[in-house]
């Protein structure tokens, strides 16, 4: 809307320009100071629609005030709440619950940021980095107190193995589900079926 009142002001210029060159050329005596009011009053008229110009104002002031926060300013929120939460006195900027909590943040954000910039190599390397940090933080917090780091890990979310614990291959690979090859599912798979034509058979025979 700003344009078009401004493209309009700017032909009405125009016009006032060209009716001072059309009175210059017709030899018009410009020794009377007088004559100027000549022009205003033959100059085309126009009115400037000033509740137009104010509702536009008011319109733009609204769209700031109702702007939605940055991305980094939820972040920055975000990283605050959780160490007001995690903190273990009102001064803690440092203990390992805080840094666990700030590196969870961080790699929320960093991974919706990759969701949505999949060629942002330097942010997948950060979020990598990240990561290996929340570890190293969750395994000194479950070293000293094993029951803050199991409460973290299950409020938050996070998938965690402690450092040294045993674990059989039953339960390490129990979260995958291709664990075998193709040609041992076949072997497997016929092997079963051997198993069951030869019970059937020896069932046979003894009936």
């Amino acid at each position: 809307m700003y344009d078009s009142l401004l493209v309009f002001l700017i032909q009405a210029l125009d016009s006032a320009l060209d009716f001072l060159k059309d009175g210059e050329s017709d030899g018009i005596d410009e020794s009377n100071e007088f004559d100027m009011f000549d022009i205003y009053e033959d100059s085309p008229s126009f009115d400037v629609n000033f509740d137009l110009i104010s509702s536009l104002k008011q319109q733009d002031a609204d769209l700031k005030a109702n702007q939605g926060q940055s991305t980094s300013s939820i972040n920055k929120q975000n990283i605050d709440d959780a160490i007001k939460k995690w903190r273990k006195h009102e001064n803690d900027c440092g203990s390992a619950e805080v840094q666990v909590a700030i590196a969870h943040e961080k790699i929320k954000y960093l991974t919706r940021h990759l969701l949505a910039n999949k060629h942002d190599v330097s942010s997948r390397r950060g979020l990598a980095q990240m990561v290996v940090n929340r570890k190293k933080f969750l395994n000194y917090l479950y070293e000293n107190d094993k029951e803050k780091a199991l409460q973290m890990v299950n409020e938050l979310g996070i998938r965690f193995r402690p450092k040294k614990g045993a674990f059989d291959r039953e339960s390490k690979y129990a979260s995958f589900k291709n664990t075998k090859s193709k040609w041992q599912k076949l072997r497997a798979q016929a092997k079963q079926l051997r198993d069951s034509r030869a019970g059937a058979a020896e069932a046979r025979a003894m009936s």
